[in-house]
This record gives structure tokens, C-alpha cells and sequence, in this order.
């Protein structure tokens, strides 16, 4: 049963928003597309001529198609796109795509992403995602893992919107799906040398190897970054932390022994030995904190960018310190096969399969002091596997189909040290002494059968429809945190749980080719956030699960593109309906060791929600040689429904009066390519400009935690000889030096810590391709 919107009105402001669009698209020929500028590598560009934008393919749908066809809000990014960007990971893509928001966990290296209204900002292990990462087939699960190094990449493609039939679940918000350079049989390598502010080195290379002939080749690529950071440490001789050192490296073997058989081995390393992010003190004055002599920043009128933090050299089983001194440590191991099998005119088998192992050691300081407020370490180990296989095939001329399985697991083991610090404030002497330990195991085994069709009623419509059916089965044991003395005593509680989950998710739509530029297509797609256990949990109640979160969206949108290929431009609008949100609250409750009163975290499906808006982003080569790319995303929501503790005194509120978290109101984007030919070959000048409004980053709009609203521009001078062997490339980012709070976390009453993003930098690029 669809569920609309009241009296259809806002259904009618989405329709109503495309008919203009539709009208000056009819007018002037164009069509809507949703990408990143592309520019083409026709005979016209190899004669120092660009006028046209290329085609860009796209596999939203799991097969491949041209991105004017796919009835879906993407936005897709080649590897010329990705490179023009000179970034580091994902986070660097965020202002050019509309409604999108990509930062960091407060206080890790992990990935926060939102895509309309939907966002995971925790690093709980056992909290699911809602935007799914997938890399070459494979899930990403966990956010401390997403934040995915760039090099050697094909393409990106960003899918906004529920995403339960194709990619299943964790998908509410969207997908980020990054396709891998494969090997080929050419020998052929890369090698990129880069340096810039905040003493950044980049160091990256890659090589393609044909071992046999037309049927064997092994592409290897790699990546070392090291940055000094760009904050200034005020309590330890005044230099830079929050640096990173990371080393990625795939290795691909890709055996293609006919022209319908191709399977590929990959091994995946990671080790990043990046330091203990800081963090930035911005508690209120009625806090904690504050009141005993630790006030934030808007009191001190200290820079963002001063700051501390607690460094100690330890470990977990140290007695005053678990090692902020050594880091964060995060290592990765992954092996993947992937196989495919076309059979002539009649479709193609995939199956893909894969292990992930990820072990973290990650010491942080939470407070923005260099004073033992709080302080902690989370050691766990979690490996991942999964098998999937699917068929697609274009049936005929009037049906084109996807039809799989997949089963997906997971087995995680972790235990944190936590010293509480701040509570020899309230008189406890014992409290940099004597930590708090916990530890957890998790699994995950879960099963699902998925199929999607697009099928021709007549010449120029299409009726789409799909589903999907998911089991799991998760069983969660917790010994929670107890002080280390109590523990010495033979006291530790345990509570045991499981629960079995089962969920079905559809989509259903059309597709309109109106002529030759102009496709117009509606949907009403499903997704769900998966249920689970709360790793944070103190007592039998808050370890009992929670329910799944689901998503019901509608989307009506156009693509058009002008018959000379000079024009795209893509609108689209959607309402989505959010049912079980999944809200952490900190509520009171007896301590079963002491007796005594305390407070734990609390997971429960706490209410409803809407968000609806509008997206739209365009391409165009306007004049010989000039790339130009726009794209603006304007979105609202509210609660409908939540229910909360707000203020911590064991009565639940009314909370439906706040925000929705990583929900900024607009996102707009301007990028300019000009390419200049020249005897020795040609110079690209890049200049962009992206704004994104402010936006809550905390389920309790806490004060000092919002992401504020920022401007940032870049520019960039690339030269390349004639055989595009060679490269020099000066860029610089944040050319206008904002310094802006990208998240922040509030605790309970006693403290906030935010993060902000880096401020101007500059650098320099040398590549050689061979």
C-alpha cells in the first residue's frame, strides 16, 4: 500500500516543481542529467577542441547503463572528475553533490554521512549505517572504515534515496558506490608525488602488469599519506596534531580466458597509525565542565584551532592511561572474488564474495584539555563476509531484469577502557586511577533474495518494479562497564540477548522516454536501517534490541540532454517518510553493583519523521573548451513523532519541536574547467565555489554542536604534455580560509567536543604515467 503525503499536497509541490523544468527543457532542448562535468575524449579533444560533455555509464541499477536511463537521483564521478579534486578520501566530494553531508565521527577518523535527513554520526559498533558503502561489490559496514582513499578509482557514483531492493539494507539514505580500476592487458603504471600545507606528503602508485597474453593481468596500486595536522596543541610545546599516516594498497589478478568469462582475485591492505584526533572544548557555561574551571571556547576566547588534549603513553591495561601517545591503530586485511559469466543474448552471472578483517586500537581524548576529563580506548576486532549472486539480463527488447541472493555475516569481539576523569570533581579520588572496563561480542548472519525488472508497456514507457526479502538472525553479549577494582573482586555482570529480524522492501515506478533528450521517471522505493543491541548497554533493559527503521519515498524527476551532448541538467524531488527512527537517550537508572543511582544510554525506535526537497545539477560546454558544472539541493523535514528524556530526568518528552541531524536547508555548487591547448600541451584552469547551510549535528540540537554554515572556494592550474604522460598540478583549497565546526558531541550535562574542518592549504602535485 503507497503511503502518500497528506491530501497530496506535497506530492503536487514535487510535481509541480519538475513542470517548470520540464517546460524549459522542452523549450531550449536540454535534458536533466544528474553528474559530475565531464569532458570529452573525442578526436575533437585530441585536436585541442572540446565541445561536448562525454557519456557517462553508470551501474545504479547492478548492470550497466547510460546515467540519462537510470531512473534514480545519482551523481556520478569519473576518474578524471576525481582527480580534478585533489582529495584524500570521500569527505571531498560532499559540497559538489546536492543534500549530501560527508565529515567525520566527532572524535575519530570514521565516516558521518547523511543523504536527505538520514545520517549515522556514532561509532557505536553494533549501530548500523544508514547510507551504505560499498566498494567493488562489497559492503563497507562499518563507518570506522568509510572514509575510503580516492587513488586508482573509476568511478564514484552517489545514490540518493531508499535503496532496499538492489543494495538492501542499512541503505535509507542512499548509496555511495566506488567502482576500482581493474586490470588490463597493457603494461602501464602511474606514479604521483604530492605536497602541501600542514607538511602533507602524498606518495602514489600504480602499476598494470599482462602476465599471459589477452588472458592474465595484475594491476597493483598503493597510497601513502602522512600530514602533520592543522590543529596547534596549546599544552605540549605548541606544535601540530591530529595528523594522519596512512598506507592503502589493492592488488588485483583478473583472468579473462574468452571473451565471456571474466574473474578477478583482489587482496586489500590498510594500516593507519594516524593520531588521536583532538577535539575542540566548547562546553556551556552551566556544564560540568565549565563550572569547575574548564570553560569552552566562547568563554576563553580561545581559537578553534588551539587546542589539547590528554597524551600519555599506555595501553587498555595500563592503571592511568590507555596511550593517546601511540594513536589511533586501524588495520585491514581483505581478500575478494569476483567472477562474471555472460552467455550471449541471454544475460550475465556475477557472483561476488568476499572477507574483511579490521582490527582497532583507537585511544581518545574527548574533552579539548589537557586535564584527564575523560579519556578512553576501544580495542575490537570484527570480521565481515559475504557471498552474492546475480543475474541480469535484457530479456528482450521490452524487458530487462535483475534476480539474486546474498547472504552477508559478521562476527565482532571488542572491549573498551574508559577513566572518567571528570568525576574527581564530584569527589571521587580514584577516578584517573581506577577505569571502567566492558566488553562486548556480536554476530550477524543474514540472508536475502532480491529482484528488479524494468519492462516496456509500449514504445516510450516503462513499468519498474522490485523487491527484496531480508532475515537475520543477531545474538549480542555485553559485560558492561564496571570499575576495574569491582572487576578484581570476581563481580562482572553479563547480559545475553538475540532476535531474528525479517523485512521486505519494494519499489515501484515508470519511465518515460518523452523524445529523444527528455526521459521522465517516478518511484516509490522502500529502505530500512536494520535493528539490533546497544553496545553501551549498563543494565538487562537497555540491552534488550531495538526495531528496525524504515523508509518510504517518493521521487519524481526529468533528464534531459541536448542532441549536441553541449547540455545536461537534472531535476529532482522526493518526499521520504521515516518510521522507527532509532534515537540514543541518556536516561537514569540503579546501578546493579552499588545500588546507587546513575546514568546509562538507551536505544529505542523513538518516533517518526518527513523530509521532502528538491535536487537539481547541470553540465554544459557553453563555449569551445569551458566545462562548467551547477548543482543545488534545497530540503526540509520535521518529527512528526519523538519521544525522548531530553533533559536526562527520567521522564520521557515531547521532542518533536527539533531538528533533524545533518539536515542542512541548502547545498549549492559552481565548477569552471577552461582547457587551453598549447604548443607543449595544454593547461586546465579549475576554480569552484560550494555553499552548505548550517545543521544540527546532535539528536538533541545541543548548543556549540551545530555544523555551521561555510563558503569554501578552490582553484587548481593542471598542465599536462601531449601525450599526457606527464603532470604538474598547483592547487589550493579553502582559498578563502573559513574555520568552521563541522560536528560536535554533547555528553550528558558535563561537556561538548566538536571538530572543525582544516583551514586554507595549498599544494603541489608531480605525476608520470608510463
Amino acid at each position: 500500500m503507497f503511503i502518500f503525503p497528506k491530501d497530496g499536497v506535497r506530492l503536487q509541490r514535487l510535481a509541480l516543481c519538475g513542470l517548470p523544468a520540464l517546460l524549459l527543457s522542452t523549450v531550449s532542448g536540454t535534458a536533466l542529467a544528474q553528474s559530475s562535468p565531464e569532458q570529452a575524449t573525442s578526436a575533437d579533444a585530441e585536436q585541442g577542441r572540446i565541445t561536448s560533455l562525454e557519456e557517462i555509464v553508470v551501474t545504479a541499477r547492478r548492470r550497466e547503463e547510460s546515467l540519462q536511463d537510470a531512473p534514480i537521483a545519482v551523481s556520478s564521478f569519473s576518474a578524471a572528475a576525481i582527480d580534478r579534486q585533489f582529495v584524500t578520501d570521500i569527505r571531498g566530494l560532499a559540497g559538489q553533490i546536492p543534500n549530501v553531508v560527508i565529515t567525520n565521527v566527532p572524535g575519530f577518523n570514521a565516516a558521518a554521512i547523511g543523504i536527505r535527513g538520514q545520517s549515522t554520526a556514532d561509532i557505536i559498533l553494533t549501530f548500523e549505517p544508514a547510507v551504505g558503502v560499498i566498494v567493488d561489490d562489497f559492503v563497507l559496514a562499518n563507518v570506522q572504515s568509510q572514509l575510503f582513499d580516492l587513488f586508482d578509482t573509476q568511478r564514484i557514483e552517489v545514490l540518493r534515496g531508499p535503496q532496499g531492493t538492489l543494495f538492501g539494507k542499512n541503505t535509507v539514505g542512499g548509496v555511495v558506490n566506488i567502482i576500482t580500476k581493474r586490470p588490463e592487458n597493457e603494461l602501464g603504471g602511474e606514479l604521483r608525488l604530492g605536497y602541501s600545507s600542514f607538511n602533507t606528503k602524498d606518495v602514489k602508485a600504480a602499476i598494470n602488469i599482462p602476465l599471459v597474453d589477452e588472458t592474465l593481468a595484475l594491476r597493483v596500486a598503493g597510497a601513502y599519506h602522512k600530514s602533520g595536522g592543522y590543529y596547534h596543541d596549546t599544552s605540549h610545546g605548541g606544535g601540530r596534531i591530529g595528523g594522519s599516516d596512512v598506507f592503502n594498497a589493492r592488488a588485483k589478478l583478473r583472468w579473462t580466458p574468452d571473451s565471456t568469462t571474466d574473474i578477478m582475485l583482489t587482496y586489500e591492505i590498510m594500516r593507519d597509525r594516524s593520531d588521536s584526533p583532538p577535539s575542540v572544548n566548547e562546553t556551556p557555561a552551566s556544564f560540568l565542565l565549565a563550572q569547575v574551571g574548564y570553560p569552552g571556547i566562547q568563554v576563553t576566547g580561545k581559537k578553534p584551532l588551539n587546542t589539547s588534549l590528554t597524551l600519555c603513553e599506555g595501553n587498555a591495561t595500563d592503571p592511568n592511561c590507555i596511550g593517546t601517545l601511540n594513536g589511533h591503530q586501524l588495520d585491514v586485511d581483505g581478500v575478494y572474488l569476483r567472477a562474471q559469466k555472460d552467455l550471449p543474448d541471454i544475460g550475465s552471472f556475477i557472483v561476488v564474495g568476499g572477507y574483511r578483517r579490521t582490527k582497532a586500537i583507537l585511544p581518545s581524548e574527548y574533552s579539548g584539555e589537557d586535564a584527564k576529563i575523560f579519556y578512553s580506548t576501544r580495542d575490537d576486532t570484527r570480521k565481515q563476509y559475504s557471498v552474492e549472486g546475480r543475474f541480469t539480463s535484457d530479456f528482450s527488447d521490452r524487458l530487462k531484469f535483475t534476480v539474486g541472493g546474498m547472504y552477508w555475516g559478521q562476527r565482532l569481539a571488542a572491549n573498551a577502557t574508559s577513566f572518567l576523569g571528570f568525576l574527581r570533581f564530584l569527589g571521587d579520588p580514584t577516578a584517573t586511577t581506577d577505569p571502567n572496563q566492558s566488553d562486548m561480542y556480536y554476530t550477524v548472519n543474514s540472508y536475502s533474495v532480491f529482484g528488479e525488472g524494468e519492462f516496456k508497456v509500449v514504445d516510450k514507457l516503462a513499468l519498474i518494479l522490485g523487491g527484496r526479502y531480508t532475515k537475520e538472525d543477531k545474538s549480542f553479549r555485553v559485560r558492561p562497564q564496571v570499575r576495574r577494582s569491582t572487576i578484581a573482586t570476581g563481580f562482572w555482570p553479563e547480559y545475553a540477548s538475540s532476535a531474528s529480524f525479517s523485512r521486505p522492501t519494494f519499489r515501484a515506478g515508470y519511465r518515460w522516454e518523452i523524445n529523444d533528450n527528455i526521459n521522465n521517471y517516478f518511484t516509490y522505493s522502500q529502505g530500512y536501517k536494520s535493528g539490533g543491541f546497544n553496545e553501551q548497554a549498563m543494565s538487562a533493559t537497555s540491552a534488550l534490541p531495538f526495531k528496525e527503521e524504515t523508509a518510504d519515498s517518493f521521487e519524481l524527476g526529468f533528464k534531459t540532454e541536448t542532441s549536441d551532448k553541449r547540455v545536461r541538467f537534472n531535476i529532482a524531488g522526493f518526499y521520504v517518510k521515516y518510521d522507527n527512527l532509532q534515537r540514543d537517550a541518556v536516561v537514569p537508572f540503579t546501578d546493579p553493583i552499588t545500588g546507587l543511582p546513575g546514568q546509562e544510554t538507551r536505544t529505542t525506535n523513538a518516533g517518526a519523521a518527513e523530509v521532502w526537497g528538491i535536487e537539481a545539477e547541470a553540465s554544459a560546454v557553453p563555449v569551445e573548451n569551458l566545462t562548467v558544472s551547477l548543482s543545488a539541493g534545497w530540503q526540509d523535514g520535521k518529527y512528526n513523532e519523538f519521544i525522548t528524556d531530553v533533559n536526562g530526568d527520567g521522564v520521557n518528552d515531547d521532542a518533536s519541536y527539533l531538528k533533524l541531524r545533518n539536515l542542512p536547508k541548502w547545498t549549492l555548487n559552481a565548477t569552471a574547467t577552461y582547457d587551453v591547448f598549447v604548443p607543449i600541451g595544454k593547461v586546465s584552469f579549475t576554480g569552484t565555489v560550494n555553499y552548505q547551510a548550517e545543521y544540527e549535528a546532535t539528536t538533541l540540537n545541543a548548543e556549540f554542536t551545530q555544523g555551521e554554515a561555510r563558503t569554501l572556494v578552490g582553484a587548481s592550474i593542471n598542465w599536462t604534455d601531449e601525450s599526457e604522460r606527464y603532470r604538474v598540478s598547483l592547487y589550493g583549497a579553502n582559498l578563502l580560509n573559513e574555520i568552521y565546526r563541522v560536528n560536535g558531541n554533547s555528553v550528558a550535562g558535563l561537556f561538548n567536543f566538536t571538530n572543525y574542518a582544516p583551514p586554507r592549504s595549498f599544494g603541489v602535485e608531480l605525476g608520470v604515467k608510463f
